[in-house]
């Protein structure tokens, strides 16, 4: 067993030659399309790189050796505008896979329509783009559905289409198999396609029809409350004090003076410590500085400034909050407290009310000495105890 002789090995990826019929044109008469490439490519999952809008069916993709031949399952129709893309991954027989997408469009009738959707494709949860999400572009009635695939910053664009009104769904197909499964994070708008090409933000998360539910609540102190929901809420849901209600087992009931996202609870947090941190430099004067120390050297010159990737344009969903309550009312040790969750919003719209029982531990005694302060005396001892000494018995002769 060896390497296959002819030459040296190749480390180029596959290179796109010709596609029949060329990109806009019109008055295609062709079964299929057909992409010739200058090696023979990898048949193994040949038909994953190649996606046909509008789609009617699973294409059918014919391997042969250095040119694929995309088909769709019935004769292309009359007067329609298709569009077949070459998504990046194919590779030739020793594993040099290709790098750039490859669309081709063509008509079956005498012009191509002027408009397209465009837009950009964020994995929401994570608040960062998603790279090769699968896009549907639904016709309305007819439910004929245009494809394509988001780039590696995110960005996609699909057409040519008519006039009219369209669904726009985004997939985070994970498993590749083109379909929306449970767990997969997807999203999906109504727009209406007239005048101008629409660019579009879609923010795709995992959506269900069940609305959330208090999974877990935990004290930090005795006036914090962690509240962990099975699902995300809606981030426009509106959650205020009156959201939550918080009862002793006496029935009476807690105050809430607010309720924050576990994000705004730590942007409060390190806001207050580095205002605290700002205070103590300020009333510390003993600290002198060391006018011996060299001075540092100069930063090496920047090229250029980074850009930094592109966000969604609203906050991530979150499914845990925050309940701080009032410090007259604080949770007591060895209390028991019943936390209640009212109309709380999912994704898709569903409220539902859910509570939950959280026990407080009885109060820790601090078992570690107090720092002594500088320059104050230092504490007493307490004394120890000894044993008694035994003494000898003194007996006088007589």
């Amino acid at each position: 067993m060896g390497a296959p002789p002819g030459g040296p090995e190749r480390l180029t990826p596959p290179e796109l030659v010709r596609v029949t019929p060329d990109s806009g044109a019109t008055n295609v008469r062709a079964r299929g399309v057909m992409f010739e490439f200058d090696v023979v490519v990898n048949d193994r999952d040949v038909a994953n790189y190649f996606l046909l809008s509008p789609r009617e069916g699973t294409p059918r993709v014919i391997w042969r050796r250095d040119r694929v031949e995309v088909r769709p399952r019935r004769p292309f129709r009359a007067n329609t505008a298709y569009s077949v893309t070459l998504l990046p991954g194919l590779a030739d027989l020793r594993g040099n896979p290709m790098k750039a997408s490859k669309a081709v469009v063509f008509s079956t009738g005498p012009t191509l329509p002027a408009y397209v959707v465009a837009g950009r494709v964020f994995d929401w949860m994570n608040e960062r783009i998603a790279p090769n999400a699968l896009v549907e572009v639904i016709r309305r009635p007819d439910s004929l559905t245009y494809v394509g695939a988001a780039d590696s910053t995110g960005q996609f664009t699909i057409g040519p289409l008519d006039e009219g009104t369209y669904t726009v769904r985004v997939i985070l197909d994970n498993n590749r198999n083109r379909a929306v499964d449970i767990g997969e994070p997807w999203d999906s708008v109504s727009i209406v396609v007239r005048g101008a090409s629409p660019f579009l933000e879609l923010l795709a998360a995992q959506r269900d029809t069940i609305a959330p539910r208090l999974l877990t609540v935990s004290m930090r102190d005795t006036v914090t409350v962690i509240a962990s929901f099975d699902r995300s809420l809606h981030p426009e849901g509106q959650l205020t004090p009156a959201s939550f209600r918080i009862v002793r087992s006496d029935s009476s009931a807690l105050r809430i003076t607010g309720v924050l996202t576990r994000a705004q609870a730590d942007s409060a947090e390190r806001v207050a410590a580095d205002r605290a941190a700002a205070e103590r430099a300020a009333r510390d004067t003993t600290v002198r500085r060391d006018t011996i120390k060299a001075p540092a050297p100069p930063a090496p010159p920047q090229t250029g400034t980074p850009i930094p990737p592109p966000k969604p344009s609203r906050p991530a969903p979150t499914r845990e909050l925050v309940l701080r309550l009032d410090s007259l009312t604080p949770m007591r040790p060895l209390g028991t407290y019943r936390v209640t969750a009212l109309n709380v919003r999912g994704l898709l719209g569903q409220t539902r009310n859910s509570d939950r029982v959280i026990n407080v531990p009885a109060a820790r005694r601090d078992s570690t000495p107090p720092t002594p302060t500088p320059g104050a005396a230092p504490a007493a001892r307490p004394p120890v105890a000894r044993p008694p000494v035994a003494r000898p018995l003194l007996v006088r002769p007589p």
